[in-house]
């Protein structure tokens, strides 16, 4: 899995990977078990068939459902392919100290382990509130699907995380000089990499993002982690 690290003209670095390297679906030893397991095995049944159902009420529900969408952050297949990655490479830009960036990956990876973690447990809790409270209403229960929907989201990119951190596989960090250059607006208005092959994702990654959502290096960051990061390459990837 290739992740590249990204400078932007008027905002922060951010890791970034296309959608070819985040498409390859979770194998079994990722996907959650027991009660995890049972809801996604039942959303998965309701999902098919409220998605082939016609009707005012499912197109309806389908519209909001896809509006909920918006509110999912740009990053997460990314943070969900950890999970199943073979191989991880970072590519940063050249002028970027190696030990500089291994310690934004790492800073990353905790800040986005600690955000899933936490709606994991407002999700968690939410989901049979909102299924209980909601289930008389007529259509399906778009909430209470969605809740259960982002809370088996979020267990499986805290698990995803928890590997890349402490079980990793063999992670490489390469210069780029490429990636010297920051992310530039196009003619269109449009952003645009030499690095990236998918402009259209790129710019819908970039309107979707917040300022939370990454975590720049700082000069201070050598004194503050001699370790750089929790990552300990293993091979090349």
């Amino acid at each position: 899995m290739k992740i590249l690290y990204l400078k932007h003209e008027q905002g922060r670095p951010f890791f970034y990977a296309e959608p070819s390297e985040v498409a390859a679906a979770a194998d079994e030893s990722t996907r959650p078990t027991g009660a995890w397991g049972w809801a996604g095995r039942k959303w998965n049944d309701l999902e098919a068939r409220w998605k082939g159902a016609e009707g005012v009420a499912a197109r309806s529900s389908r519209r909001l459902w896809d509006w909920l969408h918006t509110w999912s952050r740009p990053d997460e297949p990314l943070l969900t392919r950890l999970g199943t990655a073979e191989s991880i490479a970072i590519r940063h830009p050249a002028s970027m100290p190696e030990k500089k960036a291994r310690s934004a990956w790492k800073r990353y990876l905790t800040a986005r382990a600690s955000t899933h973690l936490f709606w994991l447990i407002v999700d968690g809790i939410l989901a049979p509130v909102t299924g209980l409270a909601l289930w008389l209403l007529p259509g399906p229960n778009v909430v209470g699907f969605w809740f259960t929907y982002r809370a088996i989201n979020h267990y499986t990119i805290v698990r995803a995380i928890r590997r890349a951190r402490w079980r990793p596989p063999p992670t490489t960090f390469e210069a780029d000089e490429a990636l010297d250059e920051p992310v530039r607006e196009a003619e269109d208005d449009a952003p645009a990499h030499d690095a990236v092959e998918d402009a259209a994702n790129l710019r819908l990654y970039i309107e979707r993002r917040k300022a939370s959502d990454d975590v720049d290096a700082h000069p201070h960051d050598d004194q503050d982690d001699p370790a750089g990061t929790d990552v300990q390459p293993s091979g090349k990837a």
